[in-house]
């Protein structure tokens, strides 16, 4: 009898995260340019917003995305000391890449950015660019050996 239950809960959790790609694409960018040299990260992500060099071997870059169709239906519940939204998604995510002494050394995500589903995934299409690059440099060689 558990048996079913369990490919009942592995069906679902498989349709929610079908349904917030955007969640996943964020974080897998956030682990796969993490080592990058910043050259690299410029010529995939472009050009940041804004830098600024914090000491001799730390820059700061600020990517920033201002997502205008949040979608979906937003709903919010009155309670007392402010109230509850459901549904729609944020609207801006600022990305704050870290360099230190020429490679990333972390990113991290801010801003209403969380869709109706996932965490961050107004973030995804700032270092998308650079998850498909990986993914083609990936391809490449067995593309040739076939």
């Amino acid at each position: 009898m558990l048996r079913p239950s369990l490919a009942l809960l592995g069906s679902g959790l498989l349709a929610i995260s079908a349904c917030s790609p955007a969640h996943y694409v964020a974080e897998k960018a956030r682990e796969s340019i993490l080592g990058m040299d910043a050259v690299t990260l410029k010529s995939c992500a472009g050009l940041p917003t804004r830098t600024e060099q914090i000491d001799a071997r730390t820059t700061l870059y600020s990517y920033e995305n201002k997502y205008e169709r949040t979608g979906g239906a937003q709903v919010t519940l009155p309670i007392i000391g402010g109230g509850v939204s459901l549904g729609g998604s944020g609207s801006y995510c600022h990305a704050i890449v870290r360099i230190v002494d020429g490679r990333v050394a972390a990113v991290n995500y801010a801003g209403d950015n969380d869709d109706m589903i996932g965490k961050e995934g107004v973030c995804a299409p700032i270092f998308r660019g650079c998850l498909r690059e990986q993914e083609k440099a990936r391809r490449a060689p067995s593309e040739r050996a076939s």
